[in-house]
């Protein structure tokens, strides 16, 4: 078979796999008490198929290179994360009387990962809170656990796939709009977005796979420039973490789709903002051309 053929049976496998998955997920909520929580094994699942299925031997890109890698590593385990928090802020600042100063939700939640439950209910408590959670989010481990099973399934076996199949900004565009597609699902029954928002589910579908596309930049960025997907799963796992902090810590009732969350206008402003400067840098030092494209790929022929 030639290879480009091959390359796109493989991205048309991976991707019926996924889709598949996450349709029997759905549709298991309807008829199982205790629904059924695999959606981050799903795009593990299917890459071990697909490479079974068309034999594929290219690497698993798993291992840590951490000593060239250092630097991705940082950006990887905090940059986002205090993006994350510093949108809060900005959405809480537009809309003082949003905020919760109990953190009730958030102490309720989290305090079994460490988080502070006995600090006064202010302003610089709940700033507080955030910060402790900042630093904590890449020490999660069974977050980015989870994290890891999409992690080698997007970006470690069909975002270089795709990049051997056309121009990487068109490559790791589609990829995290794919990727936030297999949300929809998810967000119709009622996760990160609820049912109390103008024009719901739908929106939210939007507003996820959008936010998908963006994140999608980031976790590309770590994954091709540390040639491995730990980075982002510690990236996907962090977010996965303290991106729930805004919500937990507003009044209920407010609009999911403008803020405080990261997956919302506001929210999601710095991560929006990295994104564009990600995607420059990734234009000017021919990420392209990287080990990791021709090693992944190539090997295979």
């Amino acid at each position: 078979m030639e290879f480009g053929s091959l390359l796109r049976k493989r991205a048309s496998l991976y991707l019926a796999f996924v889709y598949g998955f996450v349709l029997i997920d759905f549709g298991s909520k309807f008829f199982l008490p205790r629904p059924l929580k695999l959606f981050s094994f799903f795009p593990l699942l299917a890459a071990l198929l697909t490479r079974w299925l068309t034999k594929d031997k290219s690497p698993w890109l798993i291992r840590p290179n951490f000593r060239k890698s250092w630097r991705t590593y940082l950006l990887a385990a905090f940059v986002p994360s205090l993006l994350i928090f510093v949108s809060a802020m900005l959405y809480f600042f537009i809309f003082p009387t949003h905020l919760d100063l109990s953190a009730s939700r958030l102490i309720d939640t989290y305090s079994q990962f460490g988080m502070p439950t006995d600090l006064p209910h202010t302003v610089e408590s709940v700033i507080t809170l955030g910060m402790v959670g900042v630093f904590l989010s890449p020490f999660i481990l069974p977050i980015i656990l989870f994290a890891l099973g999409e992690e080698v399934g997007w970006r470690g076996y069909f975002l270089p796939i795709l990049l051997q199949l056309m121009s990487e900004q068109k490559a790791i565009l589609l990829s995290g709009l794919l990727w936030g597609i297999g949300h929809a699902p998810l967000v119709y029954l009622g996760l990160n977005y609820g049912f109390g928002y103008p024009g719901a589910p739908y929106l939210g579908i939007v507003a996820m796979t959008l936010f998908c596309v963006v994140l999608g930049i980031w976790l590309a960025y770590v994954t091709i420039k540390s040639e491995s997907v730990i980075p982002a799963a510690i990236l996907h796992g962090s977010i996965n973490f303290i991106g729930e902090f805004p919500a937990l810590v507003a009044i209920t009732g407010i609009n999911p789709l403008i803020g405080p969350s990261p997956g919302s206008l506001i929210g999601g402003l710095g991560l929006l903002v990295g994104a564009v400067i990600l995607w420059g840098i990734m234009g000017t030092n021919k990420f392209h051309e990287a080990p990791l494209i021709t090693r992944n790929i190539r090997s295979q022929r």
